[in-house]
């Protein structure tokens, strides 16, 4: 059965972003990085899909990034809850 990708959304600004989308991009068929933006309890985050099956992966990535990145804080698409980087 094929899965859907998942939902991030990750709080940063559009210039850490074009960062970001370099970086993720490296990881073959890891996730792929929108410009598309939502504002979320006052603010700005980016959407990025995440590969079925890659979430961990995708998950100690940014909490690797976060300290080269600004990646204040995330969110998986139907949770109510922000993830901050550890």
């Amino acid at each position: 059965m094929k899965k859907d990708a998942a939902l991030f959304w990750i709080n940063t600004s559009e210039s850490e972003l074009h960062f970001l989308d370099a970086i993720l991009s490296a990881y073959d068929g890891l996730a792929n990085v929108r410009r598309s933006y939502r504002i979320h309890q006052g603010k700005t985050y980016f959407k990025v899909y995440v590969s079925p099956d890659m979430t961990d992966e995708f998950l100690a990535l940014i909490n690797r990034l976060q300290q080269v990145a600004e990646v204040k804080d995330f969110f998986r698409e139907g949770s109510n809850e922000t993830i901050s980087p550890n």
